[in-house]
């Protein structure tokens, strides 16, 4: 364990050490000038603020650490903290906890007013800079990286929704968001009698800064187009979500652009997401913002390979990895039997000398296929299938990302993709 440990924080310092220097190559030494300064005035500040922190943490405030610059953070980290605190999972000492979300900085203002009525959220700028110097260190903070932000070790938040079971979801949209979205929903084109799909695919305009150690996350939307096809073909529609940073999509029947489309707004981003029949996504953090509000989530191309979807009516299957020193894909054992199961960073799986492969376009349309099927009551799952699931989830152990979920992976995936299996207790 403290070997682990040790090899973990090493990891951290290489690639916070790579992060510094990518930096100071984009924007200078002017650039790391002025944020040494910024960080001494801060520390100062911390330290002569002390007499004030101090007997606020010992009167029990604390400071919930949330992410809220981040939309997968903002709905994720607020829904399993206010999950677990109905579940009675929090410290049995009462605590006054608070959010710190500065207008400018929050991802998305909409979703972040649903969550005003459960946990207190302060957004001026000055009490926020103010109470961000007091709770810089120690003192006033309730850290909740464990809940999905973690880069090693299991991740609370499959267990506390595992406990949470078939309760509702925390959150329905407003009578307000209901009405007044209707007709913004005909005008982009979805009439009230028809159903549609979210698709998210992560592309690499929107955190230009970290791509060069998230972009294995990445994918391509070419990929999606038979999945597409098949989503129009059963009668439904498909909104194309993100930013105009995005590829544009070529016209397609049935699919609606809205990351280029005028009328894109925070609240029908989050209409969109609350009102679609299931979210068709990858490793990004907007499917969460459907799961708050109950909807299904089909997620394709998930990495590192020990993430998994988070709830009972959640679908996803894995990036393949490919070895360049044996020339051959690795076995879902090997991977999730070894650290490269949790492999988090480029330069992660780049030292290992392992290429991350997209899924085929052949494995994201049988995804979405189960998908609908499940949500039709048409699919069929035959003892043989049950064995091939159970056999991938035997592969996830204590500590890997995801283990304990009990969300489901397509199928038709394990089959085509039963050679990767180490089935000699078949």
């Amino acid at each position: 364990m403290m070997r682990s440990t040790r090899r973990n924080k090493n990891i951290l310092r290489i690639i916070y050490f790579s992060v510094l220097i990518n930096h100071i190559k984009t924007h200078g030494l002017i650039w790391l000038i002025k944020k040494i300064f910024s960080r001494c005035l801060k520390e100062l500040a911390w330290i002569l603020l002390l007499p004030i922190s101090i007997p606020l943490h010992l009167l029990r405030f604390r400071r919930l650490l949330f992410r809220v610059e981040h939309i997968g953070h903002l709905a994720a980290e607020f829904d399993t903290y206010i999950k677990a605190k109905h579940l009675g999972l929090l410290p049995k000492k009462r605590y006054f906890y608070f959010v710190l979300a500065p207008k400018k900085k929050v991802a998305n203002m909409h979703l972040l007013n649903y969550w005003r009525s459960q946990v207190p959220i302060i957004t001026n700028f000055i009490a926020c800079a103010f109470l961000n110097i007091v709770t810089k260190h120690f003192f006033m903070r309730y850290d909740v990286s464990n809940y999905i932000s973690g880069f090693f070790g299991t991740q609370d938040i499959y267990r506390i929704n595992n406990m949470w079971d078939n309760r509702p979801p925390l959150l329905v949209l407003s009578d307000a968001d209901k009405n007044g979205c209707k007709n913004l929903l005909e005008t982009i084109g979805i009439s009230a009698e028809e159903w549609f799909v979210c698709l998210h695919v992560r592309e690499s305009g929107f955190l230009p800064h970290n791509e060069f150690i998230q972009s294995h996350r990445n994918a391509s939307i070419g990929n999606i187009t038979t999945a597409i096809q098949e989503i129009v073909s059963r009668g439904g529609k498909v909104v194309r979500m993100g930013d105009k940073s995005m590829t544009p999509l070529p016209f397609m029947r049935g699919v609606i652009d809205y990351a280029h489309h005028a009328l894109k707004s925070e609240r029908m981003d989050v209409v969109l997401c609350a009102k679609a029949k299931f979210f068709l996504g990858c490793t990004s953090g907007l499917s969460f913002v459907s799961m708050v509000f109950g909807v299904p989530i089909a997620q394709a191309n998930m990495i590192p390979v020990a993430a998994l979807s988070v709830t009972r009516q959640d679908m996803s299957i894995p990036k393949l990895l490919w070895s360049e020193l044996e020339n051959r894909y690795l076995s879902f054992n090997e991977i999730l039997s070894s650290p490269v199961g949790d492999f988090y960073f480029t330069q992660q799986y780049t030292k290992s000398a392992i290429r991350v492969e997209e899924n085929s376009p052949e494995d994201i349309y049988e995804l979405t296929v189960e998908m609908l099927d499940r949500l039709e009551g048409k699919f069929i799952e035959s003892d043989e299938d049950k064995k091939f699931h159970e056999k991938y989830l035997s592969f996830f152990k204590p500590g890997h990302y995801s283990y304990g979920a009990t969300s489901k992976v397509c199928i038709a995936f394990l089959r085509r993709h039963q050679h990767l299996f180490d089935m000699t207790d078949k």
